[in-house]
């Protein structure tokens, strides 16, 4: 069976036709990207797969939203996208549907994901195939869910834990943290670990830099070519671990799967000892979390993968 597999975020649509097989890894097709800013919501982009991919698309299709799965309307945190809920299914001509948020389906491809398709960054073991994994990543936001594998079923938790108030630990992230709050009115942990978080934390260190050129300015930090860029990012990047800590611990988690393109690119950060010393620096836990594996997910579409496994397990495909 064939279906359209759809991570939409805040930045990008992503779009594959997805082959499901009873009993086997969904396989995806070429995978397409649309910038959501130059659409006007999910119809016309949906419209422009189905011209690019040659013609009429199957009528089922599983649908990851970077938005809470809630209520009539769906929100986005971090695009002017609004959605009915209801409505998406007729709108787009389809008869079977599958509608999840974004980071529900990148943890269900990290269900199914090898010890070969994980790199390591600190800890010891692999993931557990029993008991709660912590999966999370920045991009355009910060997606967390909860992944609860107990005797060999599968239970995927949506969260919104990347709002949760940012905890600075030295007097330079209580100025940021200040400096935050004067500008959003409230520092969540999204606004510092994230891909626009860089400019946020770049303008806090005294730079200057265009807001809708957030790749132009993660280029350099990664680069090497601006200092304070460099800078900036070594906030993100401890702040990251330290995140990623808290949220473990609020979660019962015993392995940490970190996830998406940014975090890819800033792979060789992660595994360095300024991200292992705030992961694990909680006090009384610290032994526990020298003991949790975190790894880093190199599927490279692990959204469009998620989402068709969601759908795969709906109706029992």
């Amino acid at each position: 069976m064939k279906i359209v597999a759809a991570d939409i975020g805040g930045t990008h649509a992503r779009f594959a036709i997805a082959e499901l097989t009873p009993g086997a890894r969904p396989v995806l097709g070429e995978m397409r990207k649309y910038r959501t800013r130059e659409s006007a919501g999910l119809a016309e982009v949906w419209a422009k797969f189905a011209r690019d991919s040659g013609g009429a698309l199957p009528r089922a299709a599983a649908i990851a939203l970077a938005a809470p799965i809630e209520g009539d309307t769906l929100t986005f945190m971090n695009s002017d996208w609004r959605i009915p809920r209801f409505g998406i299914a007729d709108e787009i001509g389809l008869d079977r549907l599958t509608l999840l948020n974004d980071f529900g389906a990148v943890a269900y491809a990290v269900s199914v994901a090898d010890a070969a398709e994980f790199a390591p960054l600190c800890g010891a073991g692999d993931l557990p195939r029993d008991g709660v994994t912590t999966v999370l990543g920045p991009g355009t936001g910060l997606g967390v869910a909860i992944l609860d594998r107990r005797g060999g079923g599968v239970r995927v938790i949506e969260t919104e834990a990347s709002h949760i108030g940012f905890c600075p630990l030295d007097p330079e992230e209580e100025e940021l943290s200040d400096a935050l709050t004067a500008r959003y009115g409230r520092a969540s942990v999204e606004r510092v670990v994230s891909g626009p978080g860089l400019i946020d934390i770049h303008r806090f260190l005294g730079g200057d830099w265009d807001p809708n050129k957030a790749g132009d300015l993660w280029e350099a930090a990664i680069g090497g070519g601006d200092p304070l860029a460099g800078r900036a990012l070594d906030i993100l990047v401890r702040c990251l671990g330290a995140v990623a800590g808290d949220i473990a611990l609020a979660q019962g988690a015993m392995g940490v799967a970190i996830t998406g393109a940014l975090a890819g690119r800033i792979a060789p950060l992660l595994q360095s000892p300024a991200f292992e010393a705030r992961f694990t620096a909680k006090g009384r836990y610290r032994a526990r979390m020298q003991r949790t594996p975190v790894r880093l997910l190199t599927i490279a579409e692990p959204g469009l993968l998620g989402a068709a496994i969601a759908f795969q397990r709906e109706w029992s495909l």
